[in-house]
């Protein structure tokens, strides 16, 4: 005779015990067998998870996208000589405050009197050219704004939502070619996920320093390191609750600007890594939420060129136009969490930059810029920049 029972068994996700007591009459015999299977269940605190997982990893991209472009931004500025008010770059626009626009009138002179001698036929032409001082010190503010989405809609967990950083930060040049600074900065973010009735916020600070070495006239080196401390609050259904992520950033990276004809090329080759712990929580259904490890980054190859001209004799215009191949990675020891979310994938995407900054001399400058990346992948993250500077 055999005899089929099932069982449920209840416990960890490592129990996978089953205790069975076999009572035989004298000269019988019998085998048990017993198969243990976890029963798929969708728990909000399974969901919760997943948007934790999902989300956080997110912000933490974003953030070092903005924070390493601010800085590229800022070194560029100190090392043009104290540079323009506004510069632009692939991932934001940036003040510079030490700047201090050249007269266009200055420069025509000099233009039209070079200094080949101080007098010709016992007429003074040209004084001899004071020499420009070269400032040492800087002081610059970025403030970057990311929109992110899929291509698809929400029901498969996707999520959207916004996500804005502010970096600052000082520099002093040690010599003209070396450079060294501190930065600080302030980010916030909100993404939804509608198929787990998911909301993801919070916000964080920054501090870090940076330094680059111009070793060819028209190539330089930068690196990067910055530490943050972030404060989450995710809700998925009717499991909620906080916990908190300190996290290091690292970025490094070479830039070239040439010039041809009216035109000026910047290609550059970047690469920015960061590592996140995020502390164990638990949520409002009691759930213990273990403690994760995760590291993500990207590099990004290309360039982009910029068209200056002048509009009048106090106001420039450059427009630009950016192109970038993006290559992202990421590891997490994070068991997943058996729901439909998703992230920023691995692997290749493109990236595409264009703006205009309009520099009146001497007052203020106007700039106005956006990026569309994700080409070629399933997401799409989109950035926008209005700016007004004013000098005084």
């Amino acid at each position: 005779m055999t005899v089929v029972r099932s069982y449920t068994v209840t416990g960890n996700n490592q129990d996978t015990t089953l205790n069975q007591i076999m009572i035989a009459r004298p000269g019988a015999s019998g085998t048990v067998t017993a198969t243990c299977k976890v029963a798929a269940t969708s728990t909000d605190s399974d969901k919760v998870r997943a948007l934790q997982i999902a989300a956080s990893k997110l912000v933490a991209q974003t953030s070092g996208a903005a924070i390493t472009g601010a800085v590229d931004g800022a070194i560029g500025d100190a090392f043009g000589n104290g540079g323009t008010p506004v510069t632009f770059g692939p991932n934001g626009i940036t003040f510079n405050f030490a700047a201090e626009p050249r007269s266009e009138m200055a420069q025509r002179t000099d233009d039209a009197f070079p200094a080949l001698g101080y007098a010709r036929g016992g007429i003074v032409t040209k004084a001899p050219p004071a020499p420009v001082a070269a400032r040492e010190w800087s002081l610059w503010a970025d403030v970057h704004g990311t929109g992110w989405d899929r291509n698809n809609n929400n029901s498969d967990g996707a999520l959207n939502g916004e996500q804005l950083n502010v970096t600052a930060g000082i520099g002093r040049k040690l010599t003209p070619d070396f450079l060294i600074g501190l930065l600080g900065g302030y980010e916030q973010f909100k993404y939804t996920s509608a198929a787990l009735a998911g909301t993801f916020r919070g916000d964080g600070g920054t501090i870090g320093s940076y330094a680059a070495w111009r070793f060819a006239p028209a190539l330089r080196w930068d690196a990067t390191l910055a530490w943050s401390s972030i404060a989450y609050d995710a809700t998925a259904g009717s499991a909620n609750g906080a916990f908190h992520g300190s996290r290091w950033l690292a970025s490094t990276g070479l830039t070239g600007i040439y010039r041809w004809a009216a035109l000026i090329f910047e290609p550059s080759a970047k690469v920015f890594a960061l590592w996140e712990r995020q502390a164990a929580w638990t949520d409002s259904l009691g759930t213990l939420q273990a403690a994760r490890d995760f590291s993500a980054g990207r590099v990004a190859v290309g360039g982009k060129v910029i068209a200056p001209w002048q509009a009048s004799p106090t106001m420039t215009i450059a427009p630009y136009l950016g192109l970038y191949a993006d290559w992202r990675f990421s590891t997490d020891n994070a068991l997943p969490a058996g729901q439909p979310i998703v992230g920023i994938g691995d692997g290749w995407s493109g990236r595409v930059t264009g703006g205009v900054t309009v520099t009146q001399l001497r007052g203020g400058t106007l700039a106005l810029g956006g990026e569309y990346g994700g080409i070629g992948a399933n997401y799409r993250v989109w950035t926008a920049n209005a700016r007004l500077y004013w000098a005084w």
